[in-house]
């Protein structure tokens, strides 16, 4: 039976899931990406607007590999929404989203922009798979598979999946 953490069963609120969506969505119109992989390590680098200094000392920058390659894009992808939830001259400019945050809003923003959803929903079917989904997006398999029953498309059975959203 398949696992669904769909948007109406997450604990974060939907008017939350919204401004971490819009904020997502501003970023990668902001630095004008269009397709995948999303370049989370050059949003660092690169601060809109000087917002914030790049130190690559407070991203973690653990060599990942397997399964886990793609788990410091996913770092690097919270590590900037802290930058931005922190810096007050973000929301004057309408980067706003809710801070402070729990780890799973965290966890949620780092999926939106590294997979956006209408990206997602583009996908052929045949395409929209965690393995699939990691390959494209680099990201790991386990998040490619939280996004798609965030999205509400049918997963296999993980009771990991709702403690981990």
């Amino acid at each position: 039976m398949p696992s669904d953490i769909s948007e109406s069963s997450s604990s974060i609120p939907p008017d939350t899931r919204a401004r971490i969506q819009h904020l997502a969505g501003s970023l990668l119109d902001h630095y004008k990406i269009h397709e995948p992989p999303v370049p989370a390590e050059y949003m660092l680098k690169h601060p809109l607007h000087n917002l914030w200094q790049p130190n690559p000392s407070k991203v973690s920058f653990i060599i990942g590999h397997g399964l886990y390659r793609y788990a410091p894009r996913l770092a690097e992808a919270r590590q900037l929404y802290r930058l931005i939830c922190e810096n007050p001259d973000a929301r004057r400019i309408g980067l706003d989203a809710p801070w402070p945050a729990s780890r799973r809003e965290v966890k949620y923003f780092a999926r939106c922009l590294l997979m956006p959803e209408a990206w997602i929903r583009q996908l052929p079917e045949v395409d929209r798979t965690p393995d699939a989904i990691s390959e494209r997006f680099q990201v790991t398999s386990f998040d490619a598979l939280i996004r798609l029953a965030e999205l509400g498309y049918a997963v296999p059975d993980s009771p990991a999946i709702g403690a981990i959203e």
